[in-house]
């Protein structure tokens, strides 16, 4: 970690350290601070990262404002951070937790619902049955894939 990224932690420290805990975790606050360290790592590399330094030091100069108050300053905050999550998960393979689960868990339920409306046309006598028997298998072996790919994402330590 940078000279850089320890002071701008630093300083967010100082202008949160009267914040409740809910408040730290509502507004992502420690994923931020990793993602300062990141953008710090890749900045030398990376011109985004670079740009995004200097956003990064104009929000942390208000960030007790932007915990504190609704309004212009807090999306700002909201804006940066999500602008940081997307581009470290697609510039860099950093991925938040259970990412590939609940993706994969959305395409199986799509996937199963075609199934199970294949069983049902197969079975007509057992049409709910066999509707609902596509969707779980859909569900469940697209969880489990997406589980063994997030498995794989914790082992590389690519967690946002």
């Amino acid at each position: 970690m940078g000279n850089w990224s320890e002071e701008i932690t630093a300083k967010i420290d100082s202008k949160l350290e009267s914040a409740r805990d809910k408040d730290i975790l509502f507004f992502r606050i420690k994923e931020f601070k990793r993602n300062i360290a990141r953008v710090d790592e890749f900045s030398t590399s990376c011109p985004s990262c670079k740009k995004e330094m200097i956003d990064i030091a104009e929000v942390v100069e208000s960030i007790d404002v932007a915990v504190e108050v609704p309004g212009r300053k807090r999306r700002e905050y909201d804006r940066l951070i999500s602008r940081l999550s997307s581009h470290m998960r697609k510039e860099h393979g950093f991925y938040a937790p259970y990412y590939y689960s609940y993706i994969y868990a959305l395409y199986g339920a799509i996937a199963g619902t075609a199934l199970g409306f294949l069983f049902m046309k197969l079975q007509p006598l057992h049409k709910l049955e066999m509707f609902a028997i596509g969707i779980s298998i859909g569900l469940v072996v697209a969880y489990f894939a997406g589980n063994i790919k997030d498995k794989k994402v914790r082992n590389d330590n690519k967690l946002m």
